[in-house]
């Protein structure tokens, strides 16, 4: 019997066999009427104090598994075989409940209160090395959420076709998250899939999962981060024609959508910034609604994305070499011929009331136009100023491009001549 104590010690391993990882440990007590719910105590607080976080009373309940017959059963006397036994159902049960998110325990005192009639039970827990996503590390990065904005209405027309309010402000989050995503400054959580990884969840949690897969559970990540908004869309009539002379009249209403965004802090609700991006009917083409929703939505969200970055995180350079610059951003967020004021930095600005920094004087030193672009950086060159006053860290304001000039549709009227130097009226 004297062997009992190290086989016990010894049987109380992990599910889970990865021996060749040194996996992190914590030690808990747990305290109950009898010693299987006293173990579980202290392995669901062991693990709260692991993942830190606190498990509500029903939570608690399901996982300790408290048995109050077999509590009374055992009245404070249990021999180390009985122990034995119980470690192993306590083992089983751990299969169903921690989900790989225990490796193992080792039992390194218990005893038996005659007077609190509970048994104090102190263990080691074992844990698996804690998942890492692949790629680049992320923890250096705020974590960002695009919601789908709210609408005012079902619908609204455009040049005489009804457009899905819904499916527009659907498309805007999309493309917004693609902008904000090749940005590189944020990490991204997608909303629009809650249920496609909450089915991923399901199979990593199901019980012939792999270990090393079900130790990936509880890893999913909140937000810092929640951009939200709200749309208020004009009908735009499709533009008339002079019936005189056939030229096309200008639309009726030349605003069509309000896109009226925050940025607000998840868990405290603070607002970071707002702003508003306004979109202008005759900027586009009659078409197809397909088309015309793609459209306006990545306008829309250019217009977001380049207010957003502008004001939190603006453009800056990143590297400088024989007179060539290179901007920390590519993708979509900067085109091949835009112009950028390069600005060095001066010093910080407080507000003399809170004493906030606000933010740091910007002096312009430059002007660049960009040359080429990649998914990740720009390349630019100076045009204009003095490149010696230009280095690593100067931020970069857009300089706006000139609208294009739409071209003047050919002129037709169905004014005719009589052939005698005068015309026939059409009325």
């Amino acid at each position: 019997m004297k062997k009992i104590p190290t086989l016990l010690g010894g049987l109380c391993m992990a599910f889970l066999a990865i021996a060749e990882v040194q996996v992190p440990s914590v030690r808990a007590v747990g305290m109950a009427a009898g010693y299987r719910a006293a173990v579980n105590e202290a392995l669901v607080s062991a693990m709260e104090q692991h993942e830190g976080i606190t498990l509500s009373s029903s939570e608690r309940q399901t996982m300790t598994h408290a048995d109050s017959a077999t509590s009374l059963r055992e009245n404070g006397v249990l021999d180390d075989r009985a122990k034995l036994e119980m470690n192993d159902a306590i083992n089983k049960d751990m299969q169903k409940w921690a989900k790989g998110r225990i490796s193992g325990y080792t039992v390194l005192s218990d005893a038996y209160d005659p007077v609190a009639k509970k048994y104090r039970v102190e263990v080691e827990v074992r844990f698996p090395g804690k998942y890492a996503s692949p790629g680049r590390p992320e923890s250096n990065l705020r974590r960002m959420a695009v919601t789908t904005f709210n609408v005012r209405g079902v619908s609204f027309s455009w040049h005489g076709q009804a457009v899905d309010t819904v499916e527009w402000a659907s498309a805007l989050a999309s493309q917004l998250n693609v902008r904000l995503t090749q940005t590189r400054k944020f990490t991204m959580l997608d909303r629009a899939f809650d249920r496609e990884t909450g089915a991923e969840l399901s199979r990593l949690g199901a019980a012939n999962a792999a270990p090393e897969d079900a130790a990936r559970l509880g890893r999913k990540l909140g937000t810092d981060y929640l951009v939200v908004g709200e749309v208020s869309f004009n009908d735009v009539q499709a533009p008339g024609v002079n019936p005189l002379t056939g030229q096309t009249l200008p639309s009726q209403s030349s605003l069509f959508a309000e896109v009226t965004y925050r940025v607000l802090v998840a868990p405290t609700g603070q607002l970071k910034w707002t702003d508003s991006v306004r979109l202008d009917a005759a900027a586009f083409a009659a078409g197809d609604v397909r088309s015309f929703v793609s459209m306006t939505a990545e306008a829309a969200a250019e217009g977001i994305c380049d207010g957003l970055m502008d004001n939190i995180l603006p453009f800056e350079v990143v590297q400088v070499a024989a007179g060539q610059l290179v901007i920390g951003e590519g993708g979509k967020q900067i085109a091949v011929g835009e112009r950028f004021t390069v600005c060095a930095l001066g010093g910080e600005v407080k507000d003399t009331r809170t004493g906030e920094v606000i933010d740091e004087t910007e002096i312009p030193v430059a002007t660049a136009e960009v040359t080429a672009v990649t998914p990740k950086l720009s390349y630019a060159r100076i045009i204009e100023g003095d490149a010696s006053k230009v280095a690593v860290g100067a931020r970069l304001r857009r300089i706006p491009m000139p609208a294009p000039t739409p071209e003047a549709a050919p002129a037709t009227t169905t004014i005719k001549s009589n052939g005698a130097g005068g015309i026939v009226a059409p009325f």
